[in-house]
């Protein structure tokens, strides 16, 4: 039975190809982070999804190659320990999902001869992900625009893999009363700001929407705490707030095709769910990404006439009404995107290395 590595960034759709290898007969060993964040003492979602999987993981604390000496000390300590993982798994291939701990298992594994595979989720690439397609023998894109990266010979077009949930969930019913339901989202550590944002204007915006709420469970902002006290004192208003901490996999697709529209980050897994969706959105890209990836995220669902750009440096009350008033209006169209991105790396993964 063959063994696979899988490792990187974007655990959302990293899961959902490591559950079609295991469905395949393939043991699947994964290599994260167990902590979302430097300092944080909560389990990461990644962590906790991939276990409850009952997937083996390992952490790794890699570091990036930056002026910063924390980091460059834990480079090398990261390689060692990516080398012990991968004697000790002995794998027949890895499938990064990029980043820099993508990065260091990926140089790891090509001294030691293990085939590299990389799949890129944004529609620009890092310079981690330019480093590990050089080493991998095949490219996976979730959109097109990204082939201008990779060796093209090397590209395959598959799309993102999708959340099981995301195709077959229902919409439910969230609260008792009829107003239209803003569902609040800043990726899977939540977004400091725009929680701040929500927690000061709840008072103005809970009389004209029900709202979904996930906070990110960060052990360093607190915002999940935050959000539970505040809606004890909401009185009336509490039945229509709706706080969590995470969003998890079986539930993601409930929420989307429950709320009529989406206000919240432009990560590469939400942009491309909320395009197959055709829910209407307010994205706030976060600018301190390499080549402003979210904002270019963003730009595919403007363009496709599904969302509005709201810069966080804009981010306000009236600002946002104005923002909400227009996007109501666009016509909300789904995008025909690819559906089975994860049958298609799995396959393919297969098939180069029987």
């Amino acid at each position: 039975m063959p063994t696979i590595v899988i490792t990187g960034g974007h655990h959302n759709s990293a899961l959902v190809v490591a559950q079609e290898f295991k469905s395949k007969g393939w043991n699947v060993v994964w290599i994260g982070h167990r902590y979302s964040a430097r300092g944080d003492t909560h389990d990461s979602a990644e962590y906790i999804e991939v276990t409850a999987s009952k997937i083996p993981f390992h952490d790794l604390v890699a570091g990036k190659l930056t002026m910063d000496l924390r980091e460059l000390i834990r480079f090398p300590l990261g390689i060692y320990r990516a080398y012990a993982i991968l004697r000790k798994a002995k794998p027949s291939a890895i499938l990064s999902f990029g980043g820099y701990l993508g990065g260091t298992v990926a140089l790891v594994g090509k001294i030691l001869g293990i085939r590299i595979y990389l799949h890129e989720q944004t529609v620009t690439a890092g310079r981690a992900n330019k480093f590990i397609g050089k080493l991998a023998r095949t490219v996976y894109l979730t959109w097109p625009e990204s082939a201008k990266y990779f060796d093209r010979a090397k590209i395959q077009v598959v799309g993102l893999p999708l959340r099981p949930s995301i195709l077959s969930a229902k919409p439910k019913s969230l609260f008792p009363r009829r107003k239209p339901t803003l569902l609040v989202m800043g990726g899977k550590q939540g977004a400091h700001v725009i929680n701040t944002f929500i927690f000061e204007h709840l008072s103005d915006l809970l009389p004209h929407y029900n709202i979904v709420h996930q906070t990110g469970t960060s052990s360093l902002t607190h915002d999940y705490e935050t959000a539970i006290s505040l809606d004890s004192t909401l009185g009336s208003l509490a039945d229509c707030y709706l706080p969590l901490g995470y969003i998890g996999e079986s539930e993601i697709g409930s929420y989307l095709r429950s709320a009529d529209l989406y206000l919240g980050r432009s990560g590469a897994h939400i942009c491309y769910e909320l395009g197959l969706l055709g829910l209407k959105s307010i994205l706030v890209p976060l600018m301190a990404t390499h080549d402003a990836e979210q904002h270019k995220n963003a730009t595919i669902l403007v363009k496709a006439g599904l969302a509005q750009i709201l810069s966080q440096t804009q981010l306000s009350l009236p600002s946002l009404r104005e923002t909400i008033k227009t996007v109501v209006k666009l016509p909300g169209k789904t995008l025909a995107l690819p559906r089975n991105a994860s049958h298609s790396i799995v396959d393919s993964i297969t098939a180069q290395t029987k």
